[in-house]
């Protein structure tokens, strides 16, 4: 090999660096976590959904919609719900849940209950383990399998991927309160 095909490889290496730095997601939490406006569809009361969660057969047969959401919050006595909605593919959401699963006593003093909620993946078993290692097991793992959810409630348009990560907060009664994008350095903090 001479030094002219040494000299392409490097730069070839170095052109490859740089791609990958400018399309590879920040995760750096040196700024605010970025706060989005909410969708005309959470404005308001909150739409209509159905999410499909594990039974305590330990089988996803159970049906989580706002009634059941409301019972849950009401029983555990939360002042606020947190719906984090997550793919087992996406890092910035398993950097948020990590982040979040070491606060997890402070979310509980400050009332709060976490529903995780994986979009459009019908592997439960994987999302379940993948879930397992990054969040903790007293939140409630639930499933959009054919990614409804994002539509409806406008975080993405019909037939569009929904952006990750996204972590919608609601108070008590379940009139969303606000939308966050990607966390930054006040995450999960920003959620109280």
């Amino acid at each position: 090999m001479g030094k002219r095909d040494k000299g392409m490889g490097t730069a070839m290496r170095k052109l490859m660096l740089l791609a990958l730095t400018l399309i590879t997601p920040q995760l750096s939490f040196a700024e605010p976590s970025e706060r989005l406006p909410l969708p005309k569809e959470l404005q308001g009361e909150l739409p209509w959904f159905a999410l499909i969660a594990r039974d305590e057969n330990g089988t996803y047969n159970d049906v989580i919609n706002k009634d059941k959401l409301k019972e849950i919050a009401k029983r555990s006595g939360s002042k606020k719900i947190v719906l984090s909605f997550f793919a087992t593919w996406c890092i910035p959401c398993r950097e948020g849940l990590k982040l979040m699963s070491e606060k997890t006593n402070e979310l509980k003093k400050k009332g709060i209950f976490v529903v995780l909620v994986n979009v459009g993946e019908d592997d439960y078993g994987k999302a379940g383990k993948w879930a397992e290692q990054y969040a903790k097991k007293e939140w409630l793992l639930s499933f959009d399998k054919f990614a409804n959810l994002p539509e409806k409630f406008g975080l993405s348009k019909q037939g569009a991927n929904m952006p990750f990560p996204r972590t919608l907060v609601l108070d008590s009664n379940l009139r969303p309160l606000m939308l966050v994008g990607q966390e930054g350095d006040d995450f999960p903090q920003i959620l109280y």
